[in-house]
């Protein structure tokens, strides 16, 4: 029963410190105020219970900084996981101090070296699962860097291109059954957006605050490309410019967009992942702040305001969105307005 209270009491003060956490703090300051609470974990005299609570103060201190206390905190709930009778009870404790350090200290090849270490089998290759994750994700990270090019990308988008468009398809008693986004191709009056907004009514174009009726001058739906002519244009509309090259580096070039539900329209920013079908569509694998749902026709821009490539599809995580390159667009249209 006391040992079960030293067990709550190490809990409670891990609870009431958590708050505190605080970033760059000096190495003795940091020892001083979890100090009180580690002397309360090695006095509990039950090998296993001690391990967990020393690990768990050592996992807190890993989420301040400077990190090397926390280190030391953690290799010392390893030394005391030793003494663990128990094969599993010691294996599974060491799963856990393996995964603290790769995680929350970012010491992956300790880490590692330690989950290759523990005894039973199935702890062993679970710790090295959850440490080879924890290391991709990282190197995904510092790949997605945020760089110099994805901030000019967000202040050139803070004035949105002036030839984004929105797109329903309107039945008979003026209801939407469906929204997309588009962008003006030609300066004439034709659009371009995805074939899977078409479901038979009336379609209608928003650009500018003007609404516009539009008719369907071609219909890729394998391409899930629409290309429609708007009616009665009287002036010369601005247009996007569709490169009829598209030079885009893998985990490299910046891509931006302005898309979202309807009342709800972002600026986003990602990184063009690869190509896909032989260059002929590609994803972009984007960061937290990249498509989502709703983002269908959008237009995808590079830093020179092109459009690169047309938004058709997003994964169901909202991180990946697929989209047509600008080398079939521009095909498209140019066979319409011959």
């Amino acid at each position: 029963m006391k040992r079960q209270m030293k067990m709550v009491a190490v809990v409670v003060g891990l609870a009431l410190i958590t708050p505190r956490v605080s970033w760059g703090e000096t190495h003795a300051a940091m020892e001083k105020r979890f100090g009180a609470l580690l002397e309360q974990a090695r006095s509990i005299r039950d090998k296993e219970e001690q391990t967990q609570s020393v690990a768990g103060i050592g996992k807190m201190m890993c989420l301040s900084f400077p990190k090397e206390p926390g280190v030391r905190v953690l290799q010392e709930a390893l030394t005391l996981s030793l003494g663990i009778a128990a094969p599993l009870a010691r294996s599974m404790q060491q799963y856990w101090i393996a995964v603290s350090l790769a995680g929350e200290c970012g010491e992956v090849e300790e880490a590692m070296r330690i989950a290759r270490g523990i005894d039973d089998v199935n702890q062993r290759v679970n710790a090295i699962q959850v440490i080879e994750k924890i290391q991709r994700e990282a190197q995904k990270e510092s790949i997605n860097a945020v760089r110099p090019e994805e901030e000019e990308m967000r202040r050139m988008l803070e004035q949105t291109p002036a030839f984004l468009v929105t797109v329903e398809d309107v039945d008979g008693e003026g209801s939407v059954k469906s929204f997309a986004h588009g962008f003006i191709a030609d300066a004439r009056g034709y659009v371009l957006t995805n074939a899977h907004l078409d479901k038979g009514g009336n379609i209608r174009v928003m650009h500018l605050g003007k609404e516009y009726n539009a008719d369907i001058t071609r219909r890729l739906g394998s391409s899930d490309i629409l290309l429609l002519r708007l009616r009665k244009v009287g002036r010369s509309l601005p247009a996007a410019t569709l490169p009829d090259r598209v030079e885009l580096i893998q985990n490299d070039t910046v891509i931006g967009t302005v898309c979202g539900p309807v009342g709800g329209v972002r600026k986003r920013v990602g990184i063009f992942e690869k190509s896909l079908n032989g260059g002929q569509a590609f994803s972009a694998d984007f960061q937290s702040d990249g498509i989502e749902q709703g983002c269908s026709g959008a237009p995808l821009l590079n830093l020179k305001r092109e459009v690169v490539g047309m938004v058709y599809g997003v994964s169901p995580n909202d991180r990946f969105g697929f989209a047509k390159p600008s080398t079939e667009l521009r095909k498209i249209l140019e066979q319409a307005v011959k």
